[in-house]
């Protein structure tokens, strides 16, 4: 039988999905270094303004991407696997999420969204069942104590609005560094990715600058070849 907390929001995305955007104009955002810090990061206000635009604009999906990682212990969990287990909650019919006509616009951007807004962190995992190699999605480490209280809440009839009163006055995790910066060789645009080659922006080759150090590497390498700290931390 369908929760009351699944019955109550089906209709934002069933029988008809309602749910549209963000404006492409945010991925300008991403990369424009007025509005990023000396590590590729979104600076606030301009982050927060971000966070509440893509929940404004997907609210059921995001909080529904959310909360299937939270009740999966954030085990990292690739694409199809969250929209499946997104189309169970809703009972809604097969492919909806998945199908790849709709998984791209529906569940796939989002994702991508998601991790340059470093609320959900990629990373490579091997599936128990099958054995094979997957990128998955989790949600970011240092942020993970704060979103499990905030979804269990909201799933039993709390609120997430920030014009209501706080329900905890826990304060936030410190944010952990777990990625090594990447730099566009031609255009100087900057990626946390721990996937990326080549500048989404330019196709030219990207360099990974050290955490350590400070001296860029060509992106194939695992640790520094200036100081031997090691680059990637996520694997």
């Amino acid at each position: 039988m369908l929760s009351p907390f699944y019955q109550q929001l089906k209709a934002f995305i069933w029988p008809r999905y309602f749910e549209k955007g963000p404006p492409s104009y945010i991925d300008s955002v991403f990369f424009d270094k007025e509005c990023l810090d000396s590590e590729g990061r979104i600076k606030d206000p301009v982050k927060s303004v971000l966070d509440f635009m893509v929940l404004g604009y997907r609210p059921v999906t995001t909080l529904s991407i959310l909360g299937v990682l939270v009740r999966n212990q954030n085990r990292p969990m690739y694409g199809a696997q969250l929209g499946r287990e997104i189309e169970e909650s809703f009972q809604l019919p097969k492919g909806w999420f998945t199908k790849t006509r709709y998984y791209d616009t529906r569940v796939g951007k989002l994702l991508k969204i998601l991790c340059r807004l470093e609320i959900l962190e990629e990373m490579e995992f091997i599936d128990a069942l099958t054995k094979r190699r997957h990128v998955g999605y989790q949600i970011a480490e240092s942020l993970y104590p704060t979103i499990r209280e905030r979804i269990l809440c909201f799933m039993e009839g709390g609120t997430l609005s920030i014009f209501s009163s706080p329900t905890s006055s826990q304060p936030p995790s410190e944010p952990k560094q777990t990625r090594s910066i990447k730099r566009c060789t031609k255009c100087q645009a900057l990626t946390r990715s721990s996937r990326a080659r080549y500048c989404e922006i330019c196709g030219n080759p990207l360099t990974t600058i050290c955490q350590k150090c400070g001296r860029e590497n060509s992106p194939q390498y695992t640790y520094c070849l200036h100081c031997g700290e090691k680059l990637n931390t996520v694997i």
